[in-house]
């Protein structure tokens, strides 16, 4: 299990003051290292596995499951990425809430029963069709891929779901992993909690879909609501028991994604019902020094939210 750990935001911006690129060295080391030892893991045991991987919106799930994939490769040991998106049952399929919306949070939201028959193929035939949902459409495309893989792969199968109980329930516990990962080190301002784990995740996030889904940070915080209901409601439940939790903060990450995110929360108006909840996060943020995204290696974990 990965100890959680507070970063406390003067001796952050002393260390970036005297030698940032230090800092940013060791802090995608010390990430880098925690995937290592999962891999160690995974490769103490032989023939077919599953990686159930999860973690709540922005915590670097792809990227995360990406570099364990390479890292077991680099091990020896064939390893594939599945992401449980392509397991949406589609537009309009998934339980309603009271005001007649949909939730597409819920578990219930994917196709339950061809997940589980991807995965019980996959241990016992090492083959299967998965299927591709398509997102412009919101739904399945009609054609599968065929995936098929060797009699020791580890396929790393992705998602806020990951873990729920209705995923893993008829599958082999031998043949099964399960790993946690989350931002797990707050930042503090000497007593006072400057910035939460879950607002560091909603700073990525806002980057992440002005970047890559032209959404603003209005429309992104209409749909953080919904995303942190079905987290505490679906997914913060089922992690406790995880074969192994990994912690994915980087420490100077918040004087970087700063000076990115700011322009944008300034101009977030008055008549926002968000006004206040912004004017908080840039608080938060202004007072960092800009640190230069030059600095970033192109295989950070942080590019997953910036490019």
């Amino acid at each position: 299990m990965t100890a959680s750990r507070c970063l406390y935001r003067k001796q952050i911006s002393d260390l970036l003051r005297l030698d940032p690129q230090w800092l940013i060295r060791k802090e995608e080391e010390r990430y880098e290292k925690q995937i290592r030892r999962v891999a160690e893991t995974l490769c103490s045991r032989s023939g077919r596995l599953l990686v159930l991987l999860c973690g709540p919106s922005a915590a670097g799930k792809t990227t995360t499951a990406l570099k364990l994939e390479d890292q077991l490769r680099r091990f020896g040991r064939d390893a594939y990425t599945v992401s449980l998106d392509n397991f949406f049952r589609g537009y309009g399929k998934a339980p309603q809430l009271p005001d007649g919306s949909f939730d597409y949070e819920s578990i219930e939201a994917l196709d339950l029963p061809l997940l589980e028959q991807c995965m019980q193929q996959l241990l016992s035939d090492g083959k299967t069709a998965l299927p591709t949902f398509d997102f412009l459409t919101h739904s399945p495309k009609e054609e599968r891929r065929e995936f098929c893989v060797t009699d020791d792969a580890v396929v790393i199968f992705e998602g806020i779901h990951a873990l729920h109980p209705l995923v893993r329930r008829h599958l082999p516990e031998n043949q099964v992993f399960t790993l946690f990962i989350n931002l797990m080190s707050p930042m503090m301002d000497g007593d006072t909690e400057l910035l939460s784990n879950r607002d560091m995740r909603l700073v990525r996030r806002l980057l992440r879909d002005l970047r890559f889904r032209n959404s603003s940070v209005e429309n992104t915080m209409d749909m953080w609501r919904q995303v942190v209901r079905g987290e505490e409601l679906y997914m913060f439940p089922c992690v406790d028991n995880a074969d192994a939790t990994l912690d994915t903060t980087l420490a100077f990450e918040t004087a970087m994604l700063a000076q990115e995110l700011l322009p944008q929360l300034y101009a977030v108006p008055k008549s926002s019902i968000y006004f206040e909840q912004v004017q908080r996060l840039i608080r938060a943020l202004s007072i960092w020094q800009p640190l230069p995204l030059s600095l970033l290696n192109d295989n950070s974990l942080l590019r997953e939210f910036i490019g």
